[in-house]
């Protein structure tokens, strides 16, 4: 309408003037995020909070906890001993969670280890599920009776009642905020820096902009924290969950070809982690928001507005520094380990007649001088760079490589949380369900990142003067089979995948129990883990070495260097034998373990520098 209104309606005018005689009601204005909030008092004891949270919302809320309890095998006891009731006790379980809680204090971010971590969250899931009455008997009774949760709660939200209002909250304003909290941890002893406090609250509040902790914050964070509550116990239950789901190994992941990666394990988003403030911050300003401000706009103006929580599409700017970080050191690493690989491929692609070597009993030159054959060779065919050649290549795929495993990971355990574990939070799947999820993030970069790897191979496999660039590589492969070709070896190499995994990773945590066993120490240094690592990944990458070996055939197939061709991996399987016996399945493992330690051990340096620079 175009200044006159429709007939038959009333007029902007009119409906303003009706509104505010009262005759009509006033229209629905969606409130925004700048308008004060609704005034809510301040309950002065619990019944006014409880009732001020609503029955129903608090159900809804247990029974979310409820639903995130650790599951306990069948026939276990009750680690805590003791009855549903005894959330306000002195915290005491078995005398193995006593000896495990004096043996790991925590005041301080450094005190906490990859293993302390994990025997503390042992230590709380079973007094947890001791002081809920988990049963002990039947073959189907692993989960905690909602009753007894129920009667859990109610004892421990008294005992988190009375801990914040009559010790915390010294201005009674029904908020924690930053000089309260840092108060009572130097009462405790606990001296943190500017940077650390802010990352403590934030991580307890469910606002990020939030510098101040109301009592439902307070009370929905430590309401799964058996032991009772002080200071030094809520600082040592947050730095436990904040650390959980690192398993300690850091850069010391050695891939099947003997190179360092960066694991989605290392990127995920498990342990939330904040940017660090500077050190000399001032104070920020409280947030006095309502507890259930939050709640009772999405209750009422649901119709309008639904609200999700965002996630960026790699888990935000922390996993994409780590990731830079990540891609930096793989970088250097594959650089300065480049000649091994280039070696690698030329003792499994050359063969006898255009200058490679012979394993058979009758060959004149065998073992190291045969390797010394081998160095000769690609020296005289292009120098000093032909150690180098495909380097581009292998440098260029570490990126797309490590978010493609993250990002699968991250959505792989959200499925096995949703529908096979049943269980609100990725972080609590099986092991099982992280070992299968880990499992896909692999095989779904190798799907993405396949050609990449075939056109090296190609490269590196080249003869003579025939140098080829990514481009005649690329047409030499199409030429070969079309994109078929570029996955030739596909299904061998994926094949590979869990028999590495599960070498590599049993024999990490076995070196890792008969160190600790025989040193008596609480965790290994890291000189120690970067061993195990290199260790593990040398004995799974030689385990499964003779179906890399099939595959990086199947790979160079045509190639100058390789014009052998097959018609699948028994094909090459059934030549490698007839030409060399069982040794020729292990060509190229000398210098696939000789790179092993070099690339550890640059990887880590250059990761922890890279960390820092970026302020990870």
């Amino acid at each position: 309408m175009s200044g006159q209104d429709q007939p038959g309606r009333p007029s902007a005018r009119q409906l303003f003037d009706e509104t505010q005689s009262g005759a009509r009601p006033r229209p629905f204005l969606p409130r925004l995020r700048s308008d004060p909030p609704a005034y809510q008092p301040i309950p002065h004891s619990l019944r006014e909070f409880r009732a001020q949270e609503g029955a129903d919302r608090r159900q809804r809320r247990l029974r979310e906890l409820w639903q995130r309890l650790p599951k306990r095998s069948s026939g276990a006891g009750g680690a805590g001993g003791g009855d549903g009731d005894g959330a306000g006790g002195s915290g005491g379980g078995t005398e193995h969670d006593e000896a495990v809680a004096r043996a790991y204090p925590v005041r301080s971010d450094g005190d906490l280890s990859a293993e302390s971590a994990r025997q503390l969250g042992e230590m709380y899931e079973d007094e947890l599920l001791g002081r809920c009455g988990a049963p002990t008997h039947g073959p189907f009774s692993r989960r905690v009776p909602w009753a007894e949760f129920e009667k859990y709660a109610d004892a421990k939200e008294a005992e988190l009642w009375h801990i914040f209002h009559d010790e915390l909250d010294l201005d009674g304003n029904g908020h924690l905020d930053t000089e309260e909290l840092e108060l009572a941890l130097e009462k405790a002893g606990i001296k943190l820096s500017a940077s650390t406090l802010s990352e403590f609250i934030t991580f307890l509040t469910s606002s990020p902009h939030s510098h101040a902790i109301s009592f439902k914050e307070f009370r929905d964070f430590l309401l799964l924290m058996p032991r009772k509550a002080s200071a030094e116990e809520i600082f040592r239950y947050y730095r436990v969950r904040k650390f959980l789901g690192d398993d300690g190994r850091g850069p010391a992941r050695v891939n099947m070809e003997g190179d360092v990666t960066l694991s989605a394990e290392d990127l995920s988003l498990d342990s939330p982690a904040t940017t660090p403030a500077p050190k000399d911050a001032p104070p920020v300003p409280i947030d006095h928001r309502s507890p259930y401000e939050a709640e009772d706009e999405d209750e009422e103006f649901e119709e309008y507005e639904e609200e999700e929580p965002h996630h960026s599409w790699l888990g935000g700017s922390t996993a994409v520094r780590f990731l830079l970080a990540g891609g930096v050191a793989g970088a250097v690493s594959r650089t300065c380990t480049a000649p091994f690989d280039r070696l690698k491929i030329f003792l499994i692609t050359r063969p006898p007649e255009l200058g490679g070597t012979s394993l058979t009993p009758q060959a004149p030159v065998r073992g190291l001088k045969a390797i010394g054959g081998a160095i000769a060779r690609i020296y005289a065919e292009g120098g000093v760079p032909a150690f180098w050649t495909g380097n581009g290549l292998s440098v260029a795929k570490i990126l797309p490589e490590s978010a493609i495993k993250f990002l699968t990971y991250e959505s792989s355990k959200r499925m096995f949380a949703k529908y096979v574990d049943m269980v609100d939070d990725p972080r609590d799947i099986s092991g099982v369900s992280r070992f299968l999820s880990g499992g896909m993030g692999g095989i779904c970069s190798q799907l993405t990142i396949y050609p990449i790897e075939t056109l090296k191979t190609q490269m590196m496999s080249s003869a003579g003067g025939q140098k080829r660039s990514l481009r005649e590589a690329a047409q030499r492969v199409w030429q070969l089979g079309g994109a078929r070709a570029f996955y030739r070896g596909l299904t061998i190499g994926l094949i590979g995948v869990f028999p590495y995994s599960a070498i590599d990773m049993s024999t990490f945590e076995a070196l890792k129990l008969a160190y600790l066993r025989s040193t008596g120490k609480d965790e290994p240094g890291v000189l120690a883990l970067l061993a195990f690592g290199s260790v593990s990944g040398s004995v799974g990458a030689t385990s499964v070495y003779p179906l890399n070996l099939v595959r990086t055939r199947l790979q160079a197939s045509g190639s100058s260097g390789h014009p052998e061709r097959y018609t699948g991996m028994f094909d090459v399987v059934k030549k490698t034998y007839i030409r060399d016996g069982w040794r020729g399945f292990y060509r190229g493992l000398l210098p696939t373990l000789a790179k092993v330690v070099p690339a550890v051990s640059i990887s880590y340096v250059v990761y922890e520098s890279s960390k820092r620079k970026l302020g990870v």
